[in-house]
């Protein structure tokens, strides 16, 4: 089993220190635990002492010990004929496909590399954070991420109240952390290249209290340092631009997990929900017509 895997599978045991540097080594494997114990501590945004405590919980003594496992996949990796014949597959069926083709094979390969990515755990933690209906929910993303952000915001509120996108000039942000604290959820979405004002903000909102979740790519945006959970997804592409494709799912995903856990309050908002939308498409509220169940005489 490689260290790798080793990882994934203690993911959901780490504290959330140890899990920002786990995740830091995901993102960058195996290159960054080739790196000085400082370096990579650094990188992480952690301590020394939280990597060597990593380190040991991965089975190794001592550093040292740990970077030669490191070595000897990337030495078996580089030997093995099946990965080398694969790559060379791959790159004649890229120059004989269609770009439509190409994308739609990459799309397939980031999706079926998800549960590879982000530990079940993670994800369920997340989807019952966002089905809490003691919960505020506030959401945020970057230049093209917020559409994402709002997409998420829109299906949240079919299932459950306090759910507030945020939008906007930056200047009106501040304005969102008055009313967050402990009971406040922020799910930002930040992808390269990483917005400074978007970071920024997550580390407000983790000052004031919120727990905050991050959808990010498998590089992580600098918010990790400030996140409590963190959920990646690739971006790349066959395209000059990276895409939110995957991104896109993972927040499907998330919104579908959580309205599975609503309870029956959520149920009956779904429920009142479609009621309004079929008396809106006939005209019921029109000046005379009759009210709608849920309204009252004043």
């Amino acid at each position: 089993m490689s260290v790798l895997e080793d990882l994934r599978r203690a993911l959901p045991e780490l504290s959330s220190r140890e899990a920002r540097a786990a995740r830091h080594l995901m993102a960058n494997y195996p290159m960054a635990g080739l790196t000085t114990v400082a370096e990579f501590a650094s990188q992480s945004g952690v301590s020394t002492a939280t990597v060597l405590r990593l380190v040991k919980r991965l089975g190794f003594p001592v550093y040292a010990d740990f970077q030669e496992a490191l070595r000897s996949h990337i030495e078996e990796t580089l030997q093995s004929p099946l990965l080398r014949f694969g790559e060379r597959k791959v790159r004649d069926e890229a120059a004989q496909a269609s770009f439509l083709a190409r994308t739609s094979n990459r799309m397939a390969e980031h999706f079926r590399a998800l549960p590879e990515l982000i530990s079940e755990k993670e994800f369920d933690r997340v989807a019952t954070l966002l089905a809490d209906p003691k919960r505020d929910i506030h959401l945020l993303g970057g230049r093209y991420s917020s559409h994402v952000a709002r997409y998420m915001g829109d299906l949240l509120t079919a299932v459950r109240g306090k759910v507030h996108p945020i939008g906007g000039q930056t200047q009106s942000w501040p304005q969102c952390l008055l009313d967050m604290g402990r009971g406040s959820v922020l799910v930002v979405l930040d992808v390269r290249r990483y917005q400074a004002d978007v970071v920024q903000f997550a580390h407000a909102a983790s000052q004031r209290g919120a727990t905050v979740v991050l959808l990010t790519d498998i590089w992580q945006s600098p918010a990790a340092r400030s996140a409590d959970l963190v959920l990646t997804f690739p971006v790349e592409s066959p395209s000059i631009f990276d895409v939110l494709t995957v991104g896109m799912g993972v927040a499907e995903a998330l919104v579908g997990a959580a309205a599975s856990k609503a309870d029956t309050t959520g149920k009956r908002r779904i429920e009142t929900l479609e009621d309004l939308r079929s008396r809106l498409a006939e005209g019921a509220f029109a000046q005379g017509q009759v009210k709608p169940k849920n309204m009252r005489d004043r």
